[in-house]
């Protein structure tokens, strides 16, 4: 990657102002947990470090970045914690507000990543939602393929007789795990709709927050509290997991809105605004026509999700997502494919695709029996 310094294991100078933090992918998310790339940014007396990611090794690393930072004479007024969304392996290592050492300091999550006044980054509480989402359309437990549908036979027989008790059981266990949230003494605040701002980029125009000097845009889709950190002296834009290759992940995801995200950047790219593309999970994009071919893909395999669900729908007239999913692996070179890299193997998780697919088409206007 051109422009880049290193600073040692897991870190990486993008551009002046911006260093990375590499993550990792899981292996295996019952037994490796993914860990985010993070990002620190530092423009004059100001700092933000965006998706603080999760796990200790990687929070060790940014607070040594920080503290060498201080050392070298850097004096901040302002800090900023963002989280791209409330998921954990983004919104965890908070304390590190207080690392930073600033008179003003703000923890950011949109709004909708909160439930009773806190952040929705609890690992428990994010694997029990994933079964609440969908239990009205189809069973979590039975969409698991071999061997792991062995291990959740259980689950779906106590499912029959005591679903809240199996929702806590396999969310617990399904987060051991999982890193829990780092908190510091800064309380998160929500970057709430009623307060977005409008921005202006030729003929453009898009929504979002200023941070400081820089640019949050909403950019909803992979989660509905996602936003994305645009840095226009620098052509730099920060999704987080916007452009994710299993979007869409979850029932509470959405492809229309990952579609229109995903054009955000596109038009960003085509004026000019954007020469750098920054990711949660994956490697930086610098230019012009390799960002575009990047976007293109990723708008045309959630197009091409679609129609694929959509087509087996017209031909075989079935609603019940588990039914249409089978039709669907075995008559979809495609969706063969994503069923092979489905969950927990990769955050993908075809079930959630063929309801939302079905959802936004107005065809399941009523739960899907599993």
């Amino acid at each position: 990657m051109k422009n880049t310094r290193a600073h040692g294991m897991g870190s990486v100078t993008v551009r002046e102002g911006i260093v990375m933090f590499r993550g990792k992918l899981s292996r295996h998310l019952f037994a490796d947990p993914m860990i985010s790339n993070a990002f620190f940014i530092e423009d004059s007396d100001e700092a933000i470090l965006y998706d603080p990611s999760c796990g200790r090794q990687i929070a060790a690393a940014m607070e040594d970045h920080i503290r060498q930072r201080r050392h070298a004479g850097a004096a901040w007024k302002k800090t900023f914690v963002v989280a791209g969304h409330s998921h954990v392996d983004h919104a965890n290592n908070f304390a590190l507000i207080d690392v930073m050492h600033a008179p003003e300091k703000h923890v950011y999550v949109h709004e909708s990543g909160f439930r009773d006044g806190q952040v929705m980054n609890e690992p428990k509480s994010m694997f029990e939602s994933l079964v609440t989402c969908s239990e009205n359309y189809f069973s979590r437990y039975a969409t698991f393929p071999f061997p792991y549908n062995l291990l959740m036979s259980p689950f779906t027989v106590m499912n029959r007789f005591a679903p809240a008790f199996t929702r806590r059981l396999w969310a617990a266990m399904a987060a051991i795990v999982w890193p829990n949230p780092v908190n510091g003494s800064v309380p998160a605040e929500p970057l709430r709709e009623e307060k977005k701002e409008s921005f202006r980029f030729g003929d453009a125009v898009m929504t979002g927050w200023k941070v400081g000097s820089k640019i949050l845009l909403a950019t909803p889709g992979h989660s509905p509290c996602s936003v994305s950190l645009l840095w226009e002296e620098r052509k730099a834009l920060l999704v987080s997991d916007a452009d994710w290759i299993g979007n869409p992940v979850f029932m509470f995801s959405s492809l229309s809105d990952c579609i229109e995200s995903l054009e955000k950047f596109r038009t960003l790219t085509e004026m000019g605004v954007v020469e750098v593309f920054l990711p949660a999970h994956g490697q930086v994009k610098t230019g012009r026509d390799t960002i575009l071919n990047h976007l293109d893909f990723r708008i045309g395999r959630l197009k091409n999700m679609r129609d694929e669900v959509l087509c087996a729908y017209d031909a075989h007239g079935e609603k019940d997502v588990r039914k249409l999913t089978r039709i669907l692996v075995e008559e979809s070179p495609f969706f063969k494919t994503l069923k092979l890299t489905n969950l927990p193997k990769m955050v993908l998780n075809v079930h959630d695709i063929v309801a939302l697919c079905l959802n936004e088409a107005g065809i399941l206007t009523r739960p899907g029996a599993s």
